[in-house]
């Protein structure tokens, strides 16, 4: 059995609520406390990795390795702020602290779902074959009739993958802010998430499509929407896991230790 903190163990057992119109309000609150930094970061991040991307196999592998790191900075600093704290630019980096945790943690996301996702395209792809006749790739002769049934079949087939890439999305928070192991992290994750999956999912769409919406102005918008988007993220786990409280999970060896007989 995962050896959680007692906290996030309690919230699992006793469950919570969910404020979904508060987190909402909250990310945009905190973004706004630190706009220029997270503007400074996004647009740091961004032209930095077309210019790592451009360099064969090590450039992708670079980023591969630091993406993950570099994520957990925005939630850092969201943290910060919602202390009240005065975070510095290098906090947005912080995440390099953990790289390995954080990579592990990923990966094994990562793995996860590709595996729940190779079913369904083997799905289409035979389904499509098996339409196609003989001659059907020369002569375009292909029975479209039965592609409907097939990507219905898909979209089953990606179920379990949507399940999973929803219900890991809070184990690198997990991971940083509770020094917990990738693997306890990502069982946890699903846990909190898995008791208000349903609004939590309708949560990170909404949040989802907030985030897009700087698209609409040409892109720029986006150095405003999308990080307003991770301080709504942060503000749903911040509130959930109880982040800001003082609780010690600590206290009730030290209680133990204050009433064992000294010598």
């Amino acid at each position: 059995m995962a050896d959680y903190p007692h906290k996030i163990q309690r919230i699992i057992d006793e469950g919570y609520e969910f404020n979904f119109g508060d987190y909402i309000s909250k990310g945009f609150n905190l973004v706004q406390k630190n706009l220029g930094g997270y503007i400074a970061f996004f647009l740091l991040i961004s032209i930095g990795s077309l210019i790592v991307g451009i360099i064969p196999f090590i450039g992708a592998l670079a980023l591969w390795v630091l993406t993950p790191a570099l994520s957990i900075g925005p939630f850092h600093v969201a943290h910060r702020l919602d202390k009240g704290e005065e975070p510095s630019f290098n906090d947005f980096f912080k995440g390099t602290d953990k790289l390995g945790d954080l990579f592990v943690t990923m990966l094994l996301t990562a793995l996860i779902v590709a595996a729940c996702v190779i079913p369904a395209v083997l799905v289409l792809g035979f389904s499509t074959f098996t339409m196609m006749d003989t001659y059907g790739g020369a002569y375009g002769d292909v029975d479209y009739s039965g592609m409907g049934t097939a990507v219905i079949t898909m979209f089953i087939c990606m179920i379990p993958a949507m399940y999973f890439g929803v219900s890991f999305m809070w184990a690198p928070q997990l991971v940083w802010f509770y020094n917990m192991r990738p693997w306890d992290a990502m069982v946890a994750s699903r846990k909190l998430i898995g008791r208000n999956f349903w609004i939590f999912l309708a949560f990170i769409i909404v949040a989802g499509i907030i985030g897009s919406l700087g698209i609409l102005l040409l892109f720029i918008g986006l150095l405003f929407t999308y990080p307003a988007m991770i301080c709504m993220q942060y503000a749903a786990f911040a509130d959930v896991t109880e982040l800001l409280s003082e609780e010690d999970d600590n206290a009730e060896d030290r209680i133990l230790d204050h009433f064992a007989p000294t010598e």
